[in-house]
């Protein structure tokens, strides 16, 4: 079974920033996918595997953000410098709006 087969939700590619925070403060990540699960994204500083991070996503098409927690799943390092990051217990709010924007990007497809 590969990692893609063990997902849960579907993922999206697509081009958005992602602010986070764990041992540092970093801003503007490019997210390469995203999910209601976690997201994809590229750092230069990765952090652990099991590392807490929060995180700010910007979601400009709806005008909004949501902040959000999360636990690092997985790191690639250079050349790749990826991080895979599982949300932890997403709001309803931030639930609903993870929904809307993911839907418009599927919907733009």
């Amino acid at each position: 079974m590969t990692s893609k087969d063990k997902r849960r939700h579907k993922r999206f590619e697509l081009e958005a920033f992602v602010d986070y925070t764990g041992r540092e403060f970093l801003l503007n990540h490019r997210i390469y996918d995203l999910s209601l699960g976690g997201l994809r994204l590229a750092t230069s500083e990765p952090e652990p595997v099991g590392a807490q991070v929060d995180l700010v996503i910007t979601f400009p098409d709806l005008d909004a953000a949501i902040e959000l927690k999360g636990e690092v799943a997985w790191f690639k390092p250079a050349p790749e410098n990826e991080m895979g990051i599982k949300f932890n217990s997403v709001g309803m709010k931030e639930l609903k709006l993870l929904q809307e924007y993911l839907k418009k990007i599927e919907e733009k497809r």
